[in-house]
C-alpha cells in the first residue's frame, strides 16, 4: 500500500467483504489501495515495469474472480500478493521458455549448428528437471522457486506462503536435498 495512505485494517476488511458481495466500486477502491505494493512486488521479481503491470493486472483479475473464496478478509494483503506473486513466477517461467526457444532458433538460422547430441541432452535435463520438480512437496516446489527468483529473501517468501521463515528455510533445504538426489544422474 502506499505509505501516505492511512487505511486501518478494519476499513480493508470491509471493503474486502462488500467486495465478496458483488460490490464492483469496493474492490476498485481494494485495487487502488494496493496497486503500488503489488507493482512494487512485480517489479521486484519480473525486472521489468511493463512485465509486472501485466503480472499485477492478471493478478488483480484472478482475485477477483475469486475473492468469495477468500475465508478470512483482514489476510487481503497476503492473500493478493500471493496472488500476483505466483502470476509473476509464471509469467516469468513462460518468458523463460520464450527466450530458450529463440535461441535455439537463433543458433540453426546463424548456422551455429546445435548438435542433435547437445539438444537432445539439454530437452533430458529439462524434463529430468521438470519430473523432479513434481515429485517435490507442494510447500517445497514453492519455497525453492520463490527462494531461487532474485532479491526475495526468506522473510519476502515466509509471508507469501504463510508460514515461518524457519519453515522456508527447512522446505528449501529439503527441496535442494531431494532435487540433488533426483538429478544425480545429470549433474
Amino acid at each position: 500500500m502506499n505509505g501516505s495512505q492511512k487505511v486501518n485494517a478494519s476499513d480493508i476488511e470491509k471493503l474486502v467483504k462488500a467486495g465478496q458481495a458483488g460490490d464492483r466500486k469496493s474492490f476498485d477502491e481494494l485495487v487502488r489501495l494496493y496497486q503500488q505494493r503489488t507493482m512494487q512486488v512485480a517489479v521486484k521479481m519480473l525486472g521489468n515495469a511493463d512485465e509486472a503491470a501485466e503480472a499485477v493486472q492478471a493478478g488483480f483479475v484472478k482475485a477477483y474472480m475469486s475473492i468469495g473464496k477468500l475465508k478470512e478478509p483482514k489476510r487481503f494483503e497476503v492473500w493478493l500478493l500471493r496472488i500476483v506473486t505466483n502470476t509473476a513466477i509464471s509469467q516469468r517461467r513462460a518468458a523463460k521458455r520464450r527466450a530458450e526457444r529463440i535461441k535455439i532458433a537463433d543458433c540453426y538460422e546463424d548456422n551455429k549448428a546445435v548438435s542433435p547430441v547437445d539438444k537432445s541432452v539439454t530437452e533430458e535435463l529439462k524434463e529430468a528437471i521438470t519430473t523432479a520438480m513434481l515429485k517435490l512437496s507442494k510447500k517445497e516446489a514453492k519455497a525453492i522457486a520463490l527462494f531461487g527468483l532474485k532479491d526475495l529473501s526468506q522473510g519476502q517468501v515466509a509471508r507469501i506462503m504463510g508460514c515461518s521463515v524457519e519453515a522456508v528455510r527447512w522446505h528449501v533445504f529439503r527441496a535442494r536435498q531431494k532435487l540433488k538426489a533426483l538429478l544425480k544422474e545429470h549433474l
